[in-house]
């Protein structure tokens, strides 16, 4: 037993473990390593399964439990898998999406060429998904219709381009893109595929139709020339008149004598020999007077 004025000896602590590990040989430090790196990854792994959320979640469960009918929200296409069909990514959640456009049939003779245009048109591009049914537990695929990114709708381009169909139980209103597209003959209604006629257009009991009254026709009447204005007989131009020279020289001498003239020495003969010559007048006045 101790005396009790010395210090307690330590069996356990640092020290023990110190002494333990430098008096164990070599297989036993190798053990005792190799346990404390398993005890390590266990516990890693343990907080690694803690309830923390995935990166990327899939499936009808994860798309059902963020998004209902009526929702519209922006992937990005990774994925095209048919012209009616795609899987994109939410680009803040990093969720992964199954879509299915509404309103879309593909054409069983046109496969690779509607996937062609479909991976053009999505692949890699950040469309608008708007949620027209929840995704039940027989399909892993949301019913969306589909907004690219320059605005335009994806299900009425790829019926319009020809190529794929239209389900007009599903849109009716792509009945007219699906006979623009039939009657041009464009992609599957180009080539006589099986079952797809471009010549047989939809039937008036698939297609909403709209009744136009026709304009009414009117009927311009050309009213009849006017009559020619009355025509003016000309007038009748008066007889020329006659002048006669007096036979008289009492007359033809009236007009002259005692009249006023200008040139003094002047004469004027009458048609009966008469003549008349410019004097001057006791008032220094021209005058004519008779030459005799």
């Amino acid at each position: 037993m101790p005396h009790a004025s010395e210090p307690t000896t330590r069996t356990s602590g640092p020290g023990t473990v110190r002494r333990f590990w430098w008096r164990s040989d070599q297989r036993a430090r190798l053990a005792i390593a190799c346990a404390g790196v398993l005890g390590v990854l266990a516990v890693t792994g343990a907080a690694g399964f803690s309830g923390q959320e995935r990166p990327l979640e899939r499936g009808p469960a994860a798309a059902a439990a963020a998004v209902h009918r009526g929702d519209s929200f922006e992937v990005t296409v990774r994925t095209v898998v048919e012209v009616d069909s795609f899987e994109g990514v939410e680009p803040d959640t990093g969720r992964v999406f199954g879509a299915r456009v509404h309103g879309v049939s593909p054409a069983a003779c046109w496969q690779s060429q509607s996937l062609a245009a479909a991976e053009t048109l999505l692949r890699g591009k950040k469309v608008r998904l708007t949620v027209k049914s929840e995704g039940g537990a027989e399909s892993d695929r949301l019913l969306v219709d589909v907004r690219l990114p320059d605005g335009s709708d994806y299900a009425r381009t790829i019926v319009a381009d020809g190529s794929a169909s239209a389900d007009l139980a599903a849109r009716g209103e792509l009945a007219q893109d699906e006979i623009a597209a039939r009657l041009e003959r464009r992609g599957l209604w180009s080539t006589g595929c099986e079952g797809y006629d471009a010549d047989l257009l939809v039937t008036t009991s698939s297609v909403p139709t709209s009744t136009t009254t026709p304009a009414p026709t009117t009927t311009t009447t050309t009213p009849p020339p006017p009559p020619p204005p009355p025509t003016e007989k000309p007038k009748p131009e008066p007889p020329p008149t006659e002048t006669t020279e007096p036979d008289d020289d009492a007359e033809w001498l009236a007009r002259f004598v005692g009249k006023r003239c200008f040139v003094e020495g002047a004469t004027r003969t009458s048609p009966k020999g008469t003549e008349v010559v410019c004097t001057r007048g006791a008032r220094e006045q021209l005058r004519w007077q008779r030459a005799d």
